[in-house]
Order: structure tokens, then C-alpha cells, then sequence
């Protein structure tokens, strides 16, 4: 046996192994007093690795004289008991904290959310400002068969055909942009595009619809009380008119677009018109190509996520001056693209602003709906009643002609205010949801709630609207003066439709597509992983902790049981020595 370095053993009680000493911690003899004796060296007990308190050990006969049983009795290590307490600890934290976190808060929601936010130079502001989205505008002209008849007494009603849709596909940008803190200003540059592939005849299909400049001017005439020298005088200048009958034909183009009328241009003489007229030539939707007048000013969410997106001011100004009341003239909505997710709890009622309608529009909760791609949206829906009379519905009461007292039928809304003065009102298509009295004096129209109504898909996540439908429809409402014959077959107070719009999205660029997809399901599985992760570290912690702290008592370290040199190896030790 080679002789090397042992620790201190304390004296054993053993009868055969009396007056054992210490032993030096620096060499195999035993001090001068004791016999010499060569230990094996698996015999060490003092400093084992796990044992605290077993330097000075003692032994006890196990009743063979050439075998101890070493018991070492006491405590596991205190260092390595805390190390793994404090781990367990900790792991129990932050796995509570991380339940807690993706369990019941939206935190991971509102991370994504604020990359959404309109920061300058930022992914979320250069999408806003040019959207990749096209939406299509689709129009259907009412053409009005036979006018003429009912002009010369054969017939007694005006019938009209819907002919259409004329699509166009409309690219939006934002310019003139100006940040002013969590503010921003702009305007917004549409252009239209033709989409022969989607229409319904040409462009150049030829439909009669009643004279537009004709109608506003008369009826400007009879808001400014012109005396009837005037009139006779306006009257005979309008004689000369390229346009003076109460209906005209034309190219559906040229209507939609701009033609040329003298009308307006002789009536800006007699109405002191100068510089409130938007168009050169006159069009329905002429004001709407092209960098349009209204100046937006939109909250960007960067402080206030629960603002994102909506209208702050329109033209400078917090409110409408138009109507009866703070709430008529409310402009609390967004332009419809984008909504404040914190909105989107199915019980509040959305609003989109419609500046062509001098108003905002509620959209309410209906139903979920899922997309080809599997991804859930919640469906808004503007309601029935929206256009509903005062009796009907008592919060149209302002939207009322405040000096006259008069309101219009239900199923329409008076715009004159956004029409530049012309006898202008809204309805739905077909005067689908108004008064039967609208059906008395036009043929041929056939209101369809498949067709005519109005719904957005929003993203419930992300607020954006993925879908939709908005479908309004353009009337004009006769008002005549004994000094215009032109108009005197039509009946006072009788309401024209002129076309009927829906602007729907169909089609959504595949970015786009990618980055909600991602943004619904990669995040939904990122959250559910963590939130599994989360639940099994917790349950494994609480585990481990509880047995650790419940279950902790004194136990031996180790049992060794050590061979020790026979009576006649020592004997045979002390004869050499």
C-alpha cells in the first residue's frame, strides 16, 4: 500500500483497535504515542464532498474484527441546499409572473400594436400613406327611358333603368402631410381607373339623367328670394344654355368626370357664385379625382393607442357647423380604414365620417366571420333606422333644416351643405329601408338588402378593416319657380335618383396578406407556447418547492464500510518498524 496523505481520524471505541490517535493531515504516520499503522486510503472520512459536520466522524463496530462501518450523520451541504432553493424560487416567479402576463394581460398584443403607430419615417406611416390597397367604386347610372313622354303627357310616371356598374379602381395618397406632436394634417390625391374587365357596358354608353346645374340653380334661386325681374332675366340667359332641358343625354364618362355646361358659368353672374364653385367643368364624382379640398388633421396613436387613427379636426375646425346639435356635428370617427382596437368589444358602436355626407355614420356589432384564410373578423353593420325621420328615430331630429323646421322622408338625409349649395340628399340604393312615398313617382326601382346595405370587417386584433362593403345613393329633389318651364312637368318636392355608388376591396396584395396572417396566427402561437411554457415551469416549481421545504429533516450523508489492515498485517507493520 502506498503511503499518502490521509485526513485526521478521530480514536475509535473498537476493542481490537484500542488507542488509535490522530492521525497528520500532512502524512501517513500516526503521531509518536500511537502504534504505526498504514490506512488505506478509501478509508477517508473527514471533509467527504456533500457531508457537513463529519470531520470529527465516529465510528461503530459493525462486529467484524476486520471491518468498520463508517456512519457519518448530519446534514447535507447548506450551499447547495440554498443554490437550489433560490433557483426553484426564482423559476416560480417568474414563471407565476409569465402566466399572469400571457394569461390576462395584452401586453404582446400592444407590442405589435405599437408598430401600427403613424411615426414618421416608420413601416406603419409609409403604408398609411400610400396604401397598397385599391378599393373598386362601382357606379350604376339610373337612366331615365322616358322622360320626354312624361314631358308630352303620355306618361304619367318617370321610370328609370339601372344600368352598370362602371368600375373604377381607386389609389389613394396621402400628401401635404404635417406632423404636429401626436398629430398629423393631410389631404388626400385619389386617382380612378378605369376597369373595363369588371364593367357592365362602356364607358361610352350614352344614358339620360336629369340636368344637374339646371336643378341647383333653380333652387339657388329660390333660397336667395331673387326677385322675378331677376329670374325673367336669369331665366332668359339660360335660354341660350347648351344644356336647358330638365333631363340631358350624355356619355357616361363625360357625366361622371366633366362635361362642358354654360349654365354654370352663366349663373355665376346673376348668384354671385365666383370662387365657391370646386370644378372647371361640371361632374358627379368631377370634385373627387384628383387632391380633394377637405384637410384632415387624425390622431397618430403614439401617445393615446385608443385614439389611433381618429379625426381630431376637419378644415382646422373640432366640430360641424352644419347641424342642431354637439352630436350631429360631431366628427369623433376614423376615415374607415383603421380603428382603435380598444374599440373593438362588440358592444361599442363605431363611427365613420363621410365628408360628401356633412355627417359620421354608427356602425354596430353583428356577427363574426371568417376569411378564406381562417382568420377571424368581427362585422359591422350600419343600422336600419340610420336614415330614419325624426319620429323613427329621435336623434335625426338635428339633422333637420333648423330655420324651416323641415325635415326629409325617412330613408334620406339632406346634404346641400356638402353639395355647394345644390338640393342634394343621400339615401340608401334603390331607397332601399325609405318611405314608400319615395316608389310613388319613379318606376323601376327595386331595393335589394342583399345588394344595398352597408357592413365593414375589421380585424380584431390589429383594427384594420380587411373587407366591406359602403353603398350610398345620389338624389336630387326638384324645387321649381313658375319663371322656369323647363321644370314644370316634374312635381314639387320630387326625388331624383341620379346613381348609386358601393365601394367594396376585393383584393388584398399578398404583403399584406403575409403580414396579417403572421400578425393573427404567429403571434397567437407564440403566445400559446409561452403560456404552456409558463403553466409547466410554474406546476414543476411549486412542486419541487413544496418538497424541499415540507419534507427537509436530518439524514445520514453516507454509510462506508472500510477494510482495515488484520491483527497480523499490523503486527507484521510493527516488526519492520
Amino acid at each position: 500500500m502506498g503511503e499518502k496523505s490521509v485526513p485526521i481520524l478521530e480514536q475509535s471505541e473498537c476493542p481490537d483497535h484500542q488507542g488509535l490517535g490522530k492521525m497528520s493531515s500532512s502524512a501517513p504516520m500516526l503521531e509518536e504515542k500511537v502504534p504505526r499503522i498504514l490506512i488505506r486510503e478509501d478509508t477517508v472520512l473527514a471533509g467527504l464532498k456533500g457531508c457537513a459536520g463529519c470531520g470529527g466522524a465516529h465510528f461503530t463496530c459493525a462486529g467484524v474484527t476486520k471491518q468498520w462501518s463508517a456512519l457519518c450523520w448530519g446534514r447535507r451541504s447548506e450551499k447547495n441546499y440554498y443554490c437550489l432553493l433560490v433557483s426553484l424560487s426564482a423559476t416560480f416567479v417568474l414563471s407565476l409572473i409569465g402566466t399572469v402576463f400571457f394569461c390576462f394581460t395584452n401586453t404582446l398584443n400592444n407590442a405589435i400594436l405599437s408598430n401600427m403607430v403613424i411615426r414618421n419615417n416608420s413601416m406603419a406611416f409609409s403604408l398609411w400613406r400610400a396604401p397598397t390597397v385599391q378599393p373598386l367604386m362601382k357606379v350604376h347610372l339610373f337612366n331615365y327611358t322616358n322622360w320626354e313622354r312624361v314631358r308630352d303627357g303620355y306618361d304619367r310616371k318617370l321610370h328609370v333603368e339601372d344600368v352598370g356598374p362602371f368600375v373604377y379602381s381607386q389609389k389613394v395618397e396621402r400628401v401635404n402631410i404635417k406632423f404636429e406632436k401626436d398629430w398629423l394634417s393631410y389631404q388626400e390625391r385619389n386617382t380612378f381607373r378605369y376597369r373595363p374587365d369588371k364593367t357592365e357596358g362602356a364607358q361610352f354608353d350614352k344614358v339620360f339623367v336629369p340636368n344637374l346645374p339646371l336643378l341647383g340653380v333653380v333652387s339657388k334661386v329660390r333660397e336667395m328670394n331673387i326677385n322675378s325681374i331677376g329670374q325673367v332675366a336669369l331665366n332668359g340667359a339660360l335660354f341660350y344654355a347648351n344644356h336647358k332641358d330638365a333631363f340631358i343625354e350624355l356619355p357616361v364618362h363625360r357625366f361622371l368626370w366633366g362635361y362642358d355646361d354654360s349654365i354654370i358659368n352663366t349663373a355665376k353672374t346673376y348668384l354671385s357664385l365666383q370662387g365657391q364653385l370646386k370644378f372647371t367643368n361640371f361632374g358627379l364624382l368631377a370634385t373627387k379625382n384628383g387632391t380633394v379640398d377637405e384637410h384632415f388633421t387624425i390622431n397618430t396613436g403614439d401617445r393615446d393607442m385608443d385614439r389611433m387613427n381618429v379625426i381630431e379636426k376637419l378644415n382646422g375646425e373640432d366640430h360641424l357647423t352644419y347641424w342642431g346639435n354637439p352630436e350631429c356635428n360631431s366628427i369623433e370617427a376614423t376615415d374607415g380604414s383603421i380603428f382603435p382596437p380598444s374599440l373593438l368589444d362588440r358592444k361599442t358602436t363605431l363611427h365613420v365620417f363621410f365628408p360628401q355626407l356633412c355627417r359620421r355614420l354608427p356602425f354596430v356589432y353583428e356577427k363574426d366571420v371568417v376569411t378564406a384564410d381562417g382568420i377571424q373578423l368581427l362585422r359591422y353593420r350600419m343600422p336600419m333606422n340610420v336614415f330614419d325621420d325624426h319620429i323613427s328615430n329621435p336623434a335625426n331630429q338635428c339633422y333637420c333644416e333648423i330655420d324651416s323646421g323641415t325635415c326629409p322622408p325617412r330613408g334620406v338625409i339632406n346634404v346641400t351643405a356638402c353639395a355647394m349649395g345644390a338640393p342634394a340628399l343621400a339615401s340608401h340604393p334603390h331607397f332601399y329601408l325609405g318611405d314608400p312615398g319615395l316608389l310613388e313617382n319613379v318606376t323601376g326601382l327595386n331595393p335589394d338588402p342583399a345588394l344595398h346595405d352597408s357592413y365593414v370587417d375589421i380585424h380584431p386584433t390589429l383594427g384594420i378593416s380587411l373587407h366591406g362593403r359602403s353603398s350610398m345613393q345620389i338624389n336630387i329633389q326638384v324645387k321649381k319657380t313658375p319663371m322656369f318651364p323647363a321644370l314644370s312637368f316634374l312635381e314639387e318636392g320630387t326625388i331624383l335618383p341620379i346613381a348609386w355608388i358601393e365601394m367594396t376591396v376585393e383584393e388584398i396584395p399578398e404583403s399584406l396578406r403575409t403580414m396579417i396572417y403572421h400578425g393573427t396566427f404567429s403571434t397567437a402561437a407564440a403566445q400559446l407556447a409561452l403560456t404552456v411554457i409558463c403553466i409547466i415551469a410554474l406546476a414543476i416549481s411549486s412542486i419541487c418547492l413544496s418538497i424541499m421545504i415540507f419534507r427537509r429533516r436530518q439524514k445520514p450523508c453516507v454509510t462506508l464500510k472500510k477494510v482495515l489492515p488484520t491483527e497480523a498485517e499490523l503486527k507484521g507493520l510493527k516488526s519492520v518498524s
